[in-house]
């Protein structure tokens, strides 16, 4: 019985370094050709992650020696690629290939969790490959190089403590990944609600969160607040970016026919407090819930980096049989991807706004589907 539950694991890597090898080829075949990393004596970066990693390890200081807008556990995080690529003089292809393998390496991470999360193992083991196809997977670690997967692997972490009720374990994953991104913190609502406003989440994640950043805060100041929504190009959604439908219809209309920045964040602000709420009254179930949640954030954000649906792509994946979301599930990721290449490298705005207007539209559905199944069983129960 033991040699037949190892073998989902080894199963799982198989399927995981067949598909790590697929996505560097065309990486290596269809993009690197067309210069999309960079040259090899210039890799591009889209993170300055390089100078974070080497300012580390040279004994400076994250936010007052380096620019820097990301909370400060991820460029700990980032130091072994860092140190791969410096071994080979930074130069590509090892540069890049340094980053992608590793923010790939957190892919499978988070495989395992979802294999071990699942009631069965063998249920766990179909959701945790379905995970690792979907295009966002290794489109975003691979293909775009972004670090998106190490996110969506504390998220995880998270709530597998969460759906087994170990709260304190819990609390502290979710103040960890807040160190990560601050998008971490998605998971504190939904965590709050689910254990009857357990007291851990309510002190151990901000503990976490600040023993960890007062240091830098003490000796960089304000540069260390990276939450700061009067800047651009940190950690907050306030801002257009990405592929949000606002910052793609206003890189092709001119500033008469530009979306003014205020309406958007009005109805981010809105719309999540009012499916915050909904939620709350309904309770649909954690994973429903937090799926919900972060559909709604994304779709509505006027900051929108395609890495970050890859959150969906680990919270919707347990659903998919029991709201029969599978072809959903592919489909907008795949959509999410080629909308993120037609923004750039190719620039072709007009196609990447309607193709995630398109992706808007498959996770309208896929919250539908969420919410209206169970009001019929509510209905049905109570009637």
């Amino acid at each position: 019985m033991k040699k037949h539950i190892r073998s989902y694991e080894v199963k799982l890597v198989v399927v995981f370094l067949v598909s790590l090898a697929a996505y560097l080829a065309v990486a290596y075949f269809f993009h690197a050709p067309r210069g999309y990393y960079g040259t090899i004596e210039s890799p591009r970066f889209a993170d300055p992650w390089l100078a974070r990693g080497e300012t580390i390890l040279n004994g400076g200081l994250l936010y007052r020696d380096v620019f820097t807008t990301t909370p400060p556990l991820t460029n700990f995080l980032f130091l072994p690629p860092v140190l791969v690529s410096q071994m080979f003089g930074h130069v590509n292809p090892w540069a890049t290939l340094s980053f992608m393998v590793y923010f790939s390496i957190f892919n499978l991470l988070t495989a395992f969790v979802l294999l071990y999360m699942m009631d069965s193992r063998r249920v766990g083991f179909y959701t945790a490959v379905f995970f690792l196809l979907n295009p966002l997977t290794f489109g975003n670690s691979v293909l775009r190089r972004q670090d998106e997967s190490v996110i969506v692997f504390f998220i995880a972490v998270a709530l597998f403590f969460l759906l087994r009720r170990r709260h304190l374990a819990s609390s502290v994953s979710i103040g960890l990944a807040m160190l990560v991104k601050l998008t971490g913190a998605v998971v504190l609502p939904i965590a709050i609600l689910h254990s009857r406003f357990n007291w851990r989440y309510f002190v151990f994640p901000l503990l976490v969160f600040f023993l960890v950043l007062s240091p830098f805060l003490a000796l960089a100041g304000r540069d260390a607040m990276f939450w700061d929504v009067t800047q651009t190009d940190t950690e907050h959604p306030f801002q257009f970016g990405g592929v949000s439908l606002g910052a793609l219809w206003n890189n092709f209309h001119d500033e008469a026919h530009s979306v003014p920045l205020s309406w958007p964040s009005w109805l981010f602000v809105i719309g999540v407090g009012v499916t915050a709420v909904f939620i709350t009254w309904k309770r649909f179930g954690v994973l429903e819930d937090i799926t919900i949640l972060i559909a709604v954030v994304l779709m509505l954000s006027p900051k929108l980096h395609t890495g970050y649906f890859s959150m969906l792509a680990l919270t919707m994946v347990p659903l998919l049989q029991k709201y029969r979301l599978t072809a959903v599930y592919f489909l907008f990721g795949g959509l999410a991807i080629v909308a993120d290449f037609y923004k750039w490298p190719i620039e072709n705005f007009p196609v990447a706004f309607w193709l995630m207007v398109a992706v808007i539209i498959l996770l309208t559905f896929t919250v539908a589907r969420l919410v209206w199944p169970r009001r019929r069983e509510i209905d049905v129960v109570t009637g």
